[in-house]
């Protein structure tokens, strides 16, 4: 029984590949912008009632009190509305003392922007930086809004090969350990670049497995301060990401058209495809359809194929719009979930991928003139 128990604990702490968990650092990095500029915004409501223990400026105008929430720890933040603008006061750490938190800026929404560093402690003699975006609204002067704008980055081996990775808290309450609130970027063409969109085959929930060449991993744990993260393979199988950007194959599906024809990507190498995902409730969509009608019309003959994929709630809203537009080229009912979108990632339309002969895909979300320029090329060479 004894080499059994033995044999029993190995493969608990190895996992069913074999593989050990593996631990590495993470080191802070300031400022986000430059990795992604999306961002969920949270608020604190601002009063005029005062908050004991703060030692304040002189204000010139009529002050406002609020707390940003933080690892535990509630961070002063006062702003002095003036007729002209305001003045933004906050605690950076555990002292009380505000500061002036200069704006940087103002936004093309007439958004005052700020960015502040804060000093989170995170137990005994462990305190890390953090630094957030601040944003005030003239129009709504009794809120302020603020997002992360700093991460975690390091490198952590998976298999054979070191990856770059990087996590992100997307609640910002400075609390990196909450997998269910982040985000985990790996760099899984080790070309040095982070790949941050919304379809990346790069990016994912930090509770997320994802599959790296065949073997899947997801985090383990992650500290409170992301300053050290752990990986180890999972017990979930997940299919590997296909990249989904220009120069990489486009991923291959099979699908009936309203003519119930069955109609492959596969069965269409040696054409050119264009996917156009759209439904009949996006406006954006409903805009591009002249242009892609003119492509259909000066297409014809050649050896180009459009395919429309539907994304409607219900086929009853799909047959609607398509008795009312008359799309002159091929289209499937997706729905709202359906495989293809799935497959493509598709999380914003209308979007559209452009597929050479090959199977390769030459161009995505391209729009009006841009995309027909595109259609001439493929169609060109």
């Amino acid at each position: 029984m004894t080499w059994r128990l033995l044999l029993a604990a190995s493969l608990a702490l190895c996992g069913s590949s074999g593989l050990l968990a593996q631990s590495a650092g993470l080191e802070y990095v300031d400022g986000i912008a430059d990795l992604t500029g999306s961002c969920f915004l949270e608020a604190t409501r601002l009063s005029s009632r005062p908050r004991d223990g703060l030692s304040e400026p002189a204000y010139r105008g009529r002050p406002l009190y609020g707390t940003i929430p933080l690892a535990e720890e509630a961070f002063p933040v006062v702003l002095d509305v003036q007729t002209n603008g305001a003045t933004l006061y906050a605690g950076l750490d555990s002292s009380g003392a505000l500061v002036e938190v200069p704006w940087e800026g103002r936004l093309w929404d007439g958004r005052y922007l700020a960015s502040a560093l804060f000093g989170l402690s995170y137990g005994r003699e462990r305190r890390s930086p953090y630094r957030t975006f601040l944003f005030f609204d003239p129009d709504l002067p009794s809120r302020l809004a603020y997002c992360r704008d700093s991460r975690r980055e390091g490198d952590v081996v998976l298999g054979d090969a070191a990856y770059r990775v990087a996590v992100v808290d997307e609640d910002t309450d400075g609390d990196y350990g909450d997998l269910a609130e982040g985000t985990l970027y790996v760099d899984l063409d080790q070309d040095g670049v982070l790949l941050t969109t919304s379809d990346s085959h790069e990016r994912y929930r930090l509770d997320e497995p994802f599959n790296v060449h065949g073997t899947v991993y997801q985090v383990t744990r992650l500290t409170r301060d992301g300053a050290e993260i752990e990986i180890g393979p999972s017990g979930q199988w997940v299919e590997e990401r296909l990249p989904l950007e220009p120069g990489h194959p486009a991923p291959v599906f099979t699908a009936q058209t309203t003519g119930g024809e069955e109609i492959s990507l596969s069965s269409l190498r040696g054409r050119a495809v264009l996917l156009d995902f759209w439904a009949s409730w996006c406006a954006p969509c409903i805009e591009e359809f002249p242009a892609l009608a003119a492509i259909a019309a000066e297409s014809a003959g050649s050896e180009l194929v459009i395919l429309g994929i539907n994304l409607d709630r219900d086929e009853e809203a799909f047959a609607q719009a398509l008795d009312f537009y008359g799309l002159p080229y091929s289209q499937v009912y997706d729905g709202p979930a359906g495989p293809i979108a799935s497959l493509y990632r598709v999380s914003a339309i209308p979007m559209v991928y452009l597929i050479d002969p090959e199977g390769t895909i030459r161009a995505k979300g391209l729009r009006g003139v841009d995309l027909l320029q595109a259609v001439r090329e493929l169609v060109k060479e």
